[in-house]
């Protein structure tokens, strides 16, 4: 009976539209672009300012990046030739398009209001990554769940998606960065690894579903409360660097008209680091847990994230305690779905100052996790 009660409780909590709503930024970029790397300089602004809904994806497409690039998609190029930027670089926020432009693509400077928008508007579905098994050979595989809370846009098809992205990808070679104004290192040209330690992170590798998505997977008219389940595999390329990837899952509309029917309704994001070996996956899927956390130590005022996994849709929070006991932060609460889960947050935001704090994941079911995070 308790278990029923506990179940209704969370069914009624995300009825009432009480999940987070992460928004996913396409940067359209190239490594032979004099403003490019200004894009990276506000993506970065953007996630220490507010980065618990944000999640950039770099696409390196266009004309700037040669079509010999290793860092080039056929997927990214579909994605940009739809978006439609009249420069480099250019955004689209959720796939979204904003104010007087006649295409979802947009200039750098309307990034971060765009980001504002979509945020503020309340999440109709939740999005885990479950039963995430690495199969040995470089093969991994994860289960998207969504689950709706509220009626989608009727008549509009939706899809579910899964991007592999990279981090830390050294600008030497063919990878440095042109870069004559703006950006980081003072607008110094060219940026490279070798001598500037420069690299290109959130970068697109890999799109599963094609460019728009798995069909057939969400019908036209989800049932509220009812999860759907997209089952997918992917093998990681010998020249990316495993430690470096992360995975991001996500559900949209799909319809005819791109600059009104792609909108990214929510989606969720997490590390390589949490798939495990068969049989071992299977322990912690059926417990509240933390997955990760990174980076540790932490530097004051760095984002910090932290991945956990829950068994069940019911609302988490995390919370922040200092060594004496007394909570300092409260920086995630949300209805999730059954998955893996990243929580994200920046420690200047609440005042941290450096030292040893514990972070806190905690179930309404009162099921409780708790991990030592240093702050240098």
């Amino acid at each position: 009976m308790k278990k029923l009660l506990l179940a209704s409780f969370a069914l009624a909590a995300v009825g009432a539209n009480a999940q987070t709503k992460k928004v996913i930024l396409h940067d359209y970029t190239g490594v032979n672009c004099q403003f490019c790397t200004d894009g990276t300089t506000v993506i970065e602004g953007m996630l220490a300012s507010d980065p618990t809904n944000f999640i950039p994806i770099q696409i390196h497409t266009g004309s700037y990046t040669p079509s010999t690039s290793p860092l080039k998609t056929a997927e990214g190029d579909a994605f940009d030739a739809a978006a439609q930027p009249s420069g480099y670089p250019a955004g689209s926020v959720d796939y979204v398009k904003y104010s007087s432009n006649t295409t979802v693509a947009m200039g750098r400077g309307s990034w971060s209001a765009a980001y504002s928008t979509q945020k503020a508007k309340p999440a109709i579905a939740s999005v885990g990554i479950a039963n995430r098994v690495d199969k040995g050979s470089d093969t991994y595989e994860a289960d998207i769940i969504v689950q709706f809370t509220a009626a989608p846009t009727a008549g509009v098809p939706i899809t579910v998606n899964f991007m592999v992205i990279e981090d830390s990808i050294k600008a030497d070679g063919v990878l440095k960065q042109i870069n004559f104004s703006g950006g980081p290192k003072g607008g110094k040209s060219p940026l490279t690894y070798a001598a500037d330690g420069y690299v290109h992170n959130n970068v697109l590798r890999k799109t599963l579903g094609t460019t728009w998505g798995f069909s057939g997977v969400i019908p036209a008219t989800p049932v509220i409360g009812t999860k759907y389940t997209k089952k997918v595999t992917f093998t990681v390329d010998p020249t990316w660097v495993k430690k470096n990837l992360r995975v991001v899952a996500y559900v949209s509309y799909n319809g005819t008209t791109v600059t009104t029917q792609r909108e990214i309704i929510n989606a969720e994001m997490m590390k390589l680091s949490g798939f495990f070996k068969t049989g071992v996956n299977e322990v912690n899927n059926n417990n509240l847990s933390i997955l990760n956390v990174y980076p540790t130590p932490a530097k004051v005022g760095d984002v910090v994230y932290v991945e956990y996994n829950t068994p069940t849709t019911e609302k988490v929070s995390m919370n922040v305690y200092n060594l004496s006991g007394q909570k300092v932060a409260t920086p995630y609460s949300s209805v999730d779905v059954q998955g893996a889960h990243t929580m994200q947050f920046k420690t200047a935001l609440y005042n941290l100052a450096s030292g040893t704090y514990i972070l806190e994941v905690v179930s309404e079911s009162g099921s409780r996790q708790t991990q030592k995070i240093v702050l240098q």
